[in-house]
């Protein structure tokens, strides 16, 4: 029986979730025995020589033509297609670009040599469909060992359904809310064992919206506790929860 063949591909980014895959050490070992690692650019720099993946995962953002013409060739070529992280799936940390029109980021780390990249910073499921979302920044490594196992068993991986707040308050950390500061914890979802909170950071939306969110009620009772709306929005575009938030409202 031939193994399912796995491809690990980079776009613009700071590359945190590949080496949070390689941080569970025997673990990551342990499961490329289990498949064929077809690509991986921390192993060897060269991307796309093979014309079929039966799964991949992308990481970072689609900011340069070279990154568009990738992320189009590897959702031709794999079966399955995997957002990895934040950046990949709601934009990321280089997002916040989007909000700050005053600041020109790019000409200010390119200066001339900025010709091919893009005007905004996208998520990748504006430009191709994903099948599946890794969140986090980085992510929680052990997420993509049970999603991996998952499919190459042919089988439906778990969802997490629940926020942030089960995990805080499970695991008796402090509430930040409570203490007056904001936390995007309520609408947040779940996985990541809440290890901000655990340091008593507050939860920024990095794993993006959980379903069925009440955003309206949320907002409202940040401002009741006298957060200003231009303090919500710039927690919100940290990890760029802000876009999924007003997408929301849209509706």
């Amino acid at each position: 029986m031939s193994k399912s063949k796995l491809a690990i591909i980079s776009l613009t980014s700071c590359e945190g979730c590949q080496f949070a895959l390689l941080d569970q050490g025997k673990e990551f070992l342990k499961l490329i025995r289990n498949i064929e690692l077809s690509e991986f650019r921390l192993v060897e720099e060269r991307q796309l020589r093979e014309k079929y993946f039966d799964i991949a995962l992308v990481e970072g953002n689609p900011i340069t033509k070279e990154n568009l013409k990738l992320l189009k060739e590897v959702r031709k070529k794999a079966k399955i297609l995997i957002t990895l992280g934040n950046c990949a799936d709601m934009g990321g940390i280089p997002g916040i670009r989007n909000y700050k029109k005053s600041f020109d980021a790019a000409k200010y780390v390119y200066q001339n040599e900025r010709a091919d990249i893009a005007k905004k910073v996208d998520k990748i499921s504006n430009i191709v469909q994903p099948d599946y979302v890794l969140a986090g920044c980085p992510i929680n490594a052990k997420d993509f060992t049970k999603l991996i196992y998952s499919l190459i068993s042919g089988l439906e991986p778990e969802h997490v359904s629940r926020p942030i707040c089960w995990e805080c308050q499970i695991n008796g950390y402090e509430c930040l809310l409570q203490r007056g500061e904001i936390c995007l914890g309520p609408i947040t979802s779940g996985g990541c064992e809440a290890v901000c909170l655990k340091s008593k950071q507050a939860c920024w939306g990095c794993r993006g919206m959980i379903n069925n969110a009440n955003k309206e009620s949320f907002i409202k009772a940040l401002k009741n506790g006298k957060h200003k709306q231009k303090d919500i929005n710039e927690t919100m575009e940290v990890f760029g929860i802000r876009e999924e938030v007003e997408e929301e409202f849209d509706k």
